[in-house]
């Protein structure tokens, strides 16, 4: 079984492939406004010595993010899924910077609450709240995208235990976090097809499912 994880939520276009035993391979390129035009030759590259009947699934990052970057990114996804007929799962960059926080640092222990910030356009911020388990993630609420303030009241009235904020962690384990986290998914049997992975932008971003 073979996964492939594609993140395109910003100028860093990231790529991992993995089957979850031997194999776990993930590589970043700086494209700048280049990622449209070069992705798709990035990704036949990449997949070498795959094929793309070797994959099973797909994950793809949904923002939020760059909104021409998230299009392509969650675009090329779902048209590679329903051409090869194989589970499409989406994640949000929030939920993968917090599994990815949680599942390497010893300072994270099974129920402790972790609050993700992204900055969005006009002051607003993107916030995700996650509780921990000590191997899987709890989304608690939608993710939203917050008044300054808003956000802010929400930091100082509940009680979190971390608190992950830019820079962020790098984007090679923002991929693997993807990729398991989709791998949970799979592994409970939840078939997601590609017509529901959707991006998180505009009025999107303020209700989103409640998956991670």
């Amino acid at each position: 079984m073979y996964a492939l994880g594609l993140d395109t939520t910003s100028s860093v276009l990231t790529l991992g492939v993995t089957n979850f035993d031997q194999v776990y391979r993930t590589q970043t390129w700086d494209l700048g406004r280049d990622i449209s035009m070069l992705l798709h030759q990035h990704l036949m590259a990449f997949l070498k010595p795959l094929k793309w009947s070797d994959l099973q699934w797909l994950v793809v990052a949904q923002g939020p993010g760059s909104f021409t970057g998230t299009r392509i990114g969650v675009v090329t996804g779902r048209t590679l899924a329903q051409q090869l007929h194989i589970p499409l799962y989406g994640i949000s960059n929030l939920a993968a910077q917090a599994y990815a926080y949680a599942s390497t640092s010893p300072k994270v222990d099974a129920g402790d609450r972790i609050a993700v910030e992204m900055p969005g356009q006009r002051g607003a911020i993107y916030g995700g709240q996650f509780t921990w388990t000590g191997q899987r993630l709890t989304l608690e609420q939608p993710i939203q995208c917050f008044a300054i303030d808003d956000w802010r009241q929400i930091l100082s009235t509940e009680t979190f235990q971390h608190h992950i904020t830019p820079p962020f962690i790098e984007q090679g384990e923002i991929c693997q976090a993807m990729l398991n986290l989709a791998h949970q998914k799979w592994q409970a049997g939840e078939q997601s097809v590609w017509q529901d992975v959707l991006p998180y932008y505009g009025v999107l971003a303020a209700s989103p499912p409640s998956q991670p």
